[in-house]
């Protein structure tokens, strides 16, 4: 010990400031003769959690991790023997308590007194490495799952099928989602369904790491499967098997017991594509035919799939076209049986798709149900009705009751009833020209809320209508509880009313208790003079369909069926 003092002291001598900044530095500080420690300041041991005599006459491998003395070792021969004057190293380094630490060495050899001696800094990087690592972790892996993210399956994806190529062996590539998932966020939570993500995940590793195949989320409830190198088809179906049955048992999140079930889409290298965009449109494409088949089963990509292809494209389209503002308003007149002029009028919708041109509500309808995008474009035509209303007004048309249809995803979205409150407000008395057409099923429901909500619309000053009545379920009995102001006739009636008896049995017996409850009457899909005839002969109040004009612009409806009062003032 005594020899060492001798050495530091020898080295530090002639500046006591010099010793004073090197006792009080902000970085360990050593001096190494004969690969022992002869001098360390505070910070060193502070740094390793060792008193200052506890470290003196150490090897300086002393405080290396058992993994890396070779390594370190090794470097500082390396240097030694080079004569190098500038050492430079990192290694990983143990407290006295056990606890990792990174350290960065600086270190400059010299001789003092005919003997090698090393004098240098330990930087501790251990926050620094530790950020960088979960800096990387986060740019790799799910942070809610624990998975790998998007990133890293497209890398391994590529990968695999490089590798596939060189090799000639098949890949696999499944694409799934949860079913219903959007219900379990919206009537329970985001917190309970990102639970319900933690517990599929967990379910789906355990099968997938048996069978050495890559799982990652690639967003919201989305997951992708990469399985290389198997031999049949059979072994790919027997590994979606296990996925459905994994999620047999129930998953209990607070005090619901939920049965979840996956749908998922697979294809294969080579047969279903030789590069990552259009094997994993194939998957898309056979995810897409799982759901429309039921869900909560598996489908592998078939190569007759055209259709799918365009109606997906259409999809991605549908989504777009919301926010492009690509929907136009027509309107279909609704004429008196006795004055035959416009009481009434209902709004319809037409795609004007940039590249299909004007599309029909039968040919997106539906895919907006599907996609969950039905609602939204209710609430599109809703608008474009308000301001078309608030227009007519300022250029002084008689304002017709305007009916727009009404899907089950808008009447039961919590925002319903609060937009229709805010639309009171910005219209005013405007909202008396707006008529809610429900269907039968929708009203049945939930018969208790529907009542209730029927009620508060009502209370607000729109008007209500039943459409397609007698192809539900609904009685009298349910029709007297409801603020209801009109009937529509379906169409199905209609079309055969001159040529079938019992259909005009029907009619007549609607429109009678109609009269009943005191509601207006309205047939729809009207074609010919005859039906017209019928249904004037049964008391019909009005008629909408083909007879009088197909739907048309709100400009053909200016010009031909609106009486503007400021034109009649200036007449007289």
């Amino acid at each position: 010990m005594s020899e060492s003092k001798r050495f530091s002291d020898g080295i530090l001598e002639g500046d006591e400031k010099f010793r004073a900044l090197v006792e009080h530095s902000v970085v360990g500080i050593y001096i190494i003769v004969d690969g022992k420690f002869i001098y360390i300041n505070k910070r060193l041991s502070d740094m390793f959690g060792y008193e200052r005599s506890q470290l003196i006459g150490k090897n300086n491998l002393y405080l290396a991790h058992e993994d890396e003395k070779d390594a370190v070792s090794k470097i500082i021969e390396k240097n030694l023997k080079e004569e190098r004057e500038n050492i430079e190293y990192s290694f990983k380094g143990v407290t006295k308590s056990g606890e990792i630490r990174y350290i960065h060495v600086f270190g400059s050899s010299f001789l003092y007194e005919g003997k090698r001696a090393v004098i240098g800094t330990l930087i501790d990087e251990t926050e620094r490495v530790l950020a960088k690592r979960e800096l990387e972790r986060l740019a790799r892996y799910d942070t809610l799952t624990g998975l790998y993210n998007r990133y890293v399956f497209m890398e391994e994806f590529h990968r695999a099928i490089e590798l596939a190529k060189y090799r000639k062996h098949r890949v696999a590539l499944f694409l799934m989602d949860i079913d219903n998932f959007k219900r379990i966020n919206d009537s329970l939570g985001h917190g309970e369904g990102d639970e319900v993500l933690k517990e599929v995940s967990r379910r789906i590793r355990r099968v997938i790491e048996s069978e050495g195949g890559l799982f990652a989320r690639i967003g919201g409830d989305e997951f992708a499967i990469i399985i290389e190198n198997f031999d049949t088809i059979d072994e790919i179906g027997t590994i979606a098997r296990k996925l459905k049955a994994v999620m047999k048992k129930t998953i209990k999140i607070d005090d619901y017991q939920l049965r979840i079930t996956l749908s998922i889409g697979i294809s294969l290298f080579p047969e279903h594509g030789s590069d990552i965009k259009h094997l994993q449109k194939a998957a898309d494409i056979a995810l897409y035919q799982t759901k429309k088949e039921g869900k909560n089963d598996f489908a592998f990509y078939a190569h007759d799939n055209g259709a799918l292809i365009e109606k997906i494209a259409l999809e991605n389209d549908l989504y777009k076209a919301i926010e492009r503002d690509e929907f136009e308003l027509y309107l279909q007149p609704q004429i008196s049986t006795k004055s035959s002029l416009a009481k009434g009028m209902e709004a319809l919708v037409r795609w004007r798709h940039p590249q299909r041109g004007i599309l029909f509500p039968g040919e997106f309808l539906e895919l907006a149900s599907e996609t969950g995008l039905l609602y939204r474009l209710d609430i599109v035509v809703l608008e474009k009705v308000l301001k078309l209303l608030s227009r007519w007004e300022k250029r002084g048309y008689r304002l017709p009751i305007v009916s727009i249809n009404i899907s089950n995803a808008l009447f039961h979205h919590s925002y319903f009833l609060k937009m229709m409150k805010r639309n009171r407000k910005i219209y005013g008395d405007l909202c008396k020209y707006v008529e809610l057409e429900l269907t039968e099923s929708i009203i049945m429901q939930s018969t208790k809320d529907s009542a209730s909500l029927v009620k508060e619309l009502a209370m607000l000053g729109y008007s209500i209508s039943i459409d397609d009545f007698g192809t539900g379920y609904s009685s009298l009995s349910h029709l007297k509880s409801l603020n209801v102001n009109k009937l529509k006739i379906d169409r199905t009636f209609v079309h055969d009313i001159a040529t079938h008896k019992n259909g005009q049995v029907i009619v007549k017996a609607i429109i009678a208790m109609g009269k009943t409850l005191g509601l207006e009457i309205v047939a729809e899909g009207v074609e010919t003079e005859e039906e017209l005839k019928i249904l004037q002969g049964f008391g019909c109040d009005c008629i909408q369909g083909f007879y009088y004009t197909k739907p048309v612009t709100s400009r053909e409806i200016e010009e031909k069926w609106l009486v503007c009062e400021k034109r009649e003032e200036n007449l007289l």
